[in-house]
């Protein structure tokens, strides 16, 4: 049975006023802890759920979300039926019983006709809501469905109140007890009430004829939309018809329709009465950025216009197979390699980085500088303002020998293939480049180096200690602003268990279970470093931006040396989103018939400020 399914519990919301209309606020959950024997996916099961405040945060923020999702309206429904609206719900609040009402949660809604008069008529006693829950137990509410509820007559929050105050009318006419004869007040009120009753019958179903009629309508005009856009054949109708039935019972599969691609992005067709859009297509584009011989404006094009065509479902390789661009293939590699430096490793930006697209050579020792948090002065009423000192430092980098990727295709491979050729080189590209450079900076992190350390035993690591390691940075005067902590995967499994990351991820960050990204802690940005070296018993790095240095440079272009004898081209790429140059050459193998694209870099790295710098060892 799916766990994630949505609960249905048969309860009994707020009183109704004495005068048998519909209220503008029931209760839709009773304060407490409640063991209540609901539904889950058509089967019945039994939690234990605990109603407090949270529960209301909960369902209005439930409420906002499909609100703001649109274009469909939250509602509630007869007896779970997902058809006509009984109720819509405005708003749900708290209430801890102050006002004399019983403690609980309640929605302010509208009710529809139908409801009103179902209500009012007495011909439905209870409300049920449908709800998700977490794992606890007691569980707790997390979120709620579109159809947020319904009304029923079948409790199962036996500590709810009724709809009404006033007994349902009974079957029999009430007998007078001076004349044991029918009371007729009481037997036109049921009259009244079986009147009432039959129009919300009537009523119910021309909506619900109504709204299969729109539901239809609705599945047409998606099937049409996916045919003018090339996304079904238009000749198939019993395809089509399949989609549209599908559609029509789950008006959710318009979303799996949507998704499905249409016609060949290299052959545009403007379909009749369909508007025609002057914007540049992917092929104008590539064109313009092979034309552009400028690396700083290539990269300006390449962040402006050719970044967005990376959709899913985008294929690279049959547009530049197609018309002539497949010089720019290796360009692009390098650039999109460039661009997934950083979500891969997010450290980079927790450093101090020197990126330039000047040459250097191995060996050479250039000089960067480090900053500081400036002094603060105070104003002097006789002299004025006097000067902070200089907080920057000069550190000395030593550049290594070049580094690089170099990718090999035949003289095909471009033409004749329908994969994304590109694609599949992009991973393997910017994580072997990223983790050369973050192998050479993690080799830093010694005892020697930055000799303040922490000692932790994994098995009884939690929050407090990654506390006690900010806590130790700042009694040396180390800036609070930028900080990162790096740990191995053991450390960051086991920091992710704390406790309190639980319950935040539980309640606040689902991300933190969906995405395994751990919040921020202790003015930490928390990254799981994968290749942390393990010598002398290393498990994380807490630190600032002044504590490492990464210089990067371009190799020096061996070609100059014999001008007009090249056999093949050098250039320099700079990416507009890290600010990294690096060096293309392209050239061929005519004895092989193959093509070469070689990206290739040369950087060093260097200790920066030791007090910046934190290590965290297992005990």
């Amino acid at each position: 049975m799916k766990t994630d399914a949505p609960i249905l519990a048969r309860l009994a919301p707020s009183l109704l006023p004495e005068g048998g209309y519909a209220p503008e606020e029931i209760m839709v959950f009773p304060a407490g802890q409640h063991t209540i024997h609901a539904t889950q996916n058509d089967r019945p099961v039994t939690k234990t759920v605990l109603v407090d405040a949270f529960t209301a945060k909960a369902m209005q923020a439930a409420l906002d979300a499909h609100i703001a999702a649109g274009p469909q309206k939250p509602y509630f429904d007869f007896n779970h039926d997902d058809d006509a609206a009984s109720a819509w719900p405005l708003a749900f609040r708290w209430s801890d019983g102050a006002d004399g009402r019983p403690a609980g949660v309640y929605a302010k809604l509208e009710w529809s006709r139908s409801g009103a008069e179902a209500v009012a008529g007495r011909a439905y006693r209870s409300f049920s809501p449908v709800f998700h829950v977490d794992g606890g137990n007691p569980a707790r509410v997390t979120t709620a469905p579109l159809n947020m509820g319904g009304l029923v007559n079948t409790p199962a929050f036996r500590a709810q109140s009724p709809i009404w105050a006033k007994q349902p009318f009974p079957s029999q006419p009430n007998m007078s007890e001076q004349n044991n004869q029918p009371d007729p007040t009481a037997a036109a009120e049921a009259l009244k009430a079986k009147e009432a009753l039959a129009t919300a019958q009537n009523e119910l179903a021309a909506l619900k004829a109504k709204d299969a009629a729109r539901r239809k309508a609705d599945a047409g005009a998606l099937v049409a939309a996916a045919v003018a856009r090339g996304a079904l054949a238009p000749k198939d109708e019993a395809i089509q018809a399949k989609w549209s039935a599908l559609i029509e019972a789950d008006p959710s599969h318009a979303t799996l329709l949507a998704a499905l691609p249409g016609r060949d992005i290299t052959q545009p067709v403007t379909p009749a009465g369909e508007p025609i859009s002057a914007k540049a297509g992917p092929v104008e584009v590539l064109k313009a950025y092979a034309a552009e011989k400028d690396a700083t404006k290539r990269g300006a094009i390449y962040a402006k216009d050719v970044i967005p065509l990376f959709q899913p479902g985008f294929a690279l390789g049959p547009i530049l197979a197609a018309n002539s661009l497949g010089s720019v293939a290796g360009d692009l590699i390098v650039l999109r390699a460039l661009d997934l430096l950083k979500l891969s490793f997010p450290a980079l930006s927790g450093i101090t980085t020197d990126f330039s697209a000047e040459q250097a050579r191995q060996g050479q020792t250039l000089k960067t500088r480090i900053v500081s948090v400036p002094s603060v002065v105070t104003l002097d009423d006789a002299t004025g303002w006097s000067s902070s000192d200089a907080t920057t430092t000069d550190v000395a980098v030593t550049i290594g020998q070049p580094k690089g990727v170099q990718i090999e295709y035949t003289s095909t491979e471009l033409a004749n293939t329908l994969r994304d050729i590109f694609g599949e080189q992009v991973e393997a590209c910017h994580y072997a480049l990223g983790k050369n450079m973050f192998d050479a900076l993690y080799a830093l992190i010694t005892a020697g180096n930055f000799a303040n350390v922490t000692t932790k035993a994994l098995a009884t690591f939690t929050r407090n200690d990654v506390t006690a390691m900010a806590k130790a940075l700042t009694g040396r005067g180390v800036s609070q602003m930028g900080r990162t902590l790096l740990l191995n995967q053991d450390y960051y499994e086991k920091l992710g268990q704390d406790s309190t990351i639980v319950n935040l991820a539980a309640y606040s960050m689902p991300g933190v279970i969906t995405e395994g990204m751990l919040p921020p802690v202790a003015k930490f940005a928390i990254t799981e470093a994968v290749n942390l070296p393990t010598t002398a018993n290393l498990t994380g790095f807490g630190f600032t931006k002044d504590a490492m240095v990464l210089m990067t440079r371009v190799p020096e272009d061996y070609t100059r040396a014999l001008p007009g004898a090249s056999n093949g081209a050098v250039s320099v790429i700079t990416n507009p989103i890290t600010g990294m140059s690096v060096q293309k050459v392209d050239f061929v193998d005519h004895k092989l018939a193959k093509a070469y694209s070689r990206i290739a870099i040369a950087y060093g790295v260097a200790k920066g400020n030791p007090s910046s710098g934190q290590r965290l060892v297992s005990a």
